[in-house]
């Protein structure tokens, strides 16, 4: 009776020790909540770039790789494109620019309630900077999205769960 007590009582710590504290980010039409312990970014390093959701830097300190999210956008300049063709288009991309590249998985999903296109590769960026990619690709109102969590491959494990929490927050507001 005792260690039936104990392992509840462990069972239920372990899961307010793992609980993650979330934050929302709302922006034009789509908002995304968080890990409280990472941190949010505007800062255009691409004019694509909606924004950045970095981890802690403590994290790149095996790794030298600070994980992070990120939104890309693109007008699609009226053409009627599915999830799945514009991941194709994405990908055909990847392929010429990054020759490395190598798609682990590509499947058709909805993340709440928009058709997807869900896509991990990665790449071997040279110097030991082997990176690995879960891109959730979508496609509304005349514009392409691509939702992207970046990792090392050394810590893709690691931070999966906290990065699928995160991708699959992800909604349109109007």
């Amino acid at each position: 009776m005792k260690t039936r007590i104990l392992t509840l009582g462990l069972s239920f710590a372990m899961t307010f020790t793992f609980a993650q504290e979330m934050k929302t980010f709302t922006k034009d039409n789509y908002t995304i909540e968080y890990n409280t312990a990472w941190e949010i970014s505007e800062q255009k390093i691409q004019p694509s770039i909606q924004f950045m959701i970095l981890s802690d830097e403590s994290t790149q300190a095996n790794d030298k790789f600070r994980e992070n999210i990120n939104l890309s956008t693109e007008s699609l300049q009226g053409q009627e494109l599915t999830a799945a063709d514009y991941a194709k288009i994405s990908l055909d991309q990847v392929a010429i620019q990054i020759p490395t590249a190598k798609i682990i998985s590509n499947e058709s999903k909805t993340l709440n309630g928009i058709d997807c296109q869900e896509i991990i590769w990665s790449a071997d960026f040279g110097n030991n900077m082997i990176l690995k990619f879960k891109q959730v690709i979508f496609v509304r109102g005349g514009t392409g999205y691509a939702l992207t969590f970046s990792s090392s491959t050394a810590e893709f494990d690691t931070y999966k769960e906290s990065a699928n929490k995160m991708l699959g927050s992800f909604k349109f507001v109007n």
